[in-house]
């Protein structure tokens, strides 16, 4: 369609460009020519008025003449005329020389046409000029002898001169016409071809340019109206899509909810099943495995009163109640991290400050713990986590922050959320590179699931030797 309408274009500019160039160079030819014509049948009208006056001029040299030769009989005429005998002479030689010569300078330059017809004329006529021209010389010259001979020779040449005279000027002024004639029958031309241009212009150039415009704008309205109802398609269809696509994401919302609190479901039960769990192994360490243990300790401390074989039975001893000894305290360690009995009797900020106690004498690093909590019920579920996430996060910092300082703060806010912040001048890490790299551990991910079942909220801040900052926000109800 596109091809179609650039050839279609290119050929009717083509042939409109053709057409007007066609008009424009008649045009300016017919005025060059109609130009031309004026000017030369301006030049043939002065031309025929002066070959017309050389007629007049020798009648007057004649007169003149008559006049001169009887001075007697016209004393008085021809004092008068005498003066005027000398300038018709000069005027009538010039004129009769620039007609035959093809240019006469008078008031201006006249180019004169002669054609053969005019030149034979001229050839026929020129003995004659001379003749007459010879003896209105010779009255100039006011020669009375012979005057009646030079008048009367100069009279008889003077009707033969008219006769070819009058010839010449017909002669002018039928090839003037003859020119005219010419002129208007290529002026006819030139119009006939402009009409015939135009006509073909209108029937191969405008008529076809306004059916394909026409075409055009039919196609136009057509592909508008077809466009209208696409659009109202179109928009039917989008007005389904967005339908659809709010169906969509709605179900992909619920999905999603249903999966996030299938995933919280489970994540609770898995760590309501590790708590459980724990207390468990937790009461089978201190019920049976702590018992025995003291029992044991108390059975070889009646041993202690017994004599020894020597030394190193006594020692041997010694080493034995030593193990005893450490394998108690380990017991209760393993029971107190499983489930410390503190955190039931005595509350979450009990718990964390002897957890930081402990955690200091076998770290590398100083821990402060600030209880900013009010005297306030926190519920057993938010206890047991936030002491897992402080445990979770101490654990972290031991094995990977490197850090010299840790400050826990326990805190509340209106009584109506608690907060737990952890902060370490550690080494820190890159968030970003952790969120890329699922392998660095688990540890981050734990807190995140315990603060997402208690409905709170966990802001991680970390860089790059520059530490980390764990801020964690959980209503109370």
């Amino acid at each position: 369609m596109q091809n179609l309408d650039i050839q279609v274009s290119k050929r009717l500019t083509r042939l409109y460009m053709v057409a007007l160039l066609v008009v424009a160079i008649l045009s300016l030819f017919g005025q060059f020519l109609i130009q031309k014509s004026l000017n030369e049948s301006i030049d043939d009208s002065h031309v025929v008025n002066l070959a017309g006056r050389q007629r007049m001029l020798s009648q007057r040299l004649c007169k003149i003449a008559i006049l001169l030769t009887n001075q007697q009989q016209f004393t008085k005429e021809a004092s008068f005329y005498k003066t005027d005998f000398q300038e018709v002479l000069q005027l009538w030689q010039k004129c009769h020389y620039g007609l035959k010569q093809g240019q006469l300078q008078l008031d201006k330059t006249y180019h004169i046409k002669n054609s053969q017809q005019i030149n034979k004329l001229f050839e026929q006529i020129e003995p004659i000029f001379k003749v007459i021209h010879s003896n209105a010389l010779a009255i100039q010259i006011d020669k009375k002898q012979h005057s009646s001979d030079i008048l009367s020779n100069m009279l008889s040449n003077e009707r033969q001169f008219l006769k070819i005279m009058d010839k010449i000027v017909l002669q002018y002024d039928m090839e003037a016409q003859q020119r005219v004639k010419y002129v208007k029958k290529i002026e006819l031309i030139l119009f006939g071809l402009t009409v015939i241009t135009l006509v073909l212009e209108a029937f191969l150039i405008f008529k076809p340019l306004v059916d394909y415009v026409t075409d055009v704008i039919t196609r136009l309205s057509n592909s508008e109206i077809e466009l209208q109802q696409k659009n109202q398609q179109l928009g039917d269809t989008n007005e389904q899509l967005i339908i659809t696509q709010k169906e969509l994401l709605r179900t992909t919302e619920e999905k999603f909810a249903l999966q996030r609190h299938e995933d919280n479901v489970r994540a609770a039960a898995l760590i309501e099943g590790q708590e459980e769990e724990r207390k468990r192994l937790a009461r089978e360490l201190h019920d049976g495995i702590g018992q025995m243990l003291t029992g044991l300790k108390l059975d070889s401390e009646h041993l202690k009163n017994l004599p020894f074989l020597n030394d190193k039975q006594r020692k041997s001893f010694e080493e034995h109640q030593k193990l005893i000894d450490e394998t108690i305290e380990a017991t209760r360690s393993v029971s107190f991290d499983l489930m410390p009995a503190v955190l039931t009797d005595f509350g979450l900020a009990s718990a964390i400050r002897i957890l930081v106690e402990r955690t200091a004498k076998g770290a590398s690093f100083k821990v402060s713990f600030n209880n900013l909590v009010d005297d306030i019920r926190i519920a057993n579920k938010i206890e047991n986590n936030l002491y897992r996430i402080t445990q979770e996060a101490l654990n972290n910092i031991i094995k990977h922050a490197q850090a010299s300082n840790v400050t826990i703060n326990l805190a509340s806010e209106k009584n109506k959320y608690i907060t737990l912040s952890i902060i370490d001048d550690g080494k820190g890490f890159d968030l970003k590179k952790r969120k890329k790299n699922k392998s660095m551990g688990n540890g981050i991910g734990n807190l995140q699931t315990r603060v997402r079942l208690l409905n709170g909220s966990i802001k991680i801040q970390s860089e790059l030797n520059k530490g980390t900052n764990i801020f964690i926000k959980i209503p109370l109800q």
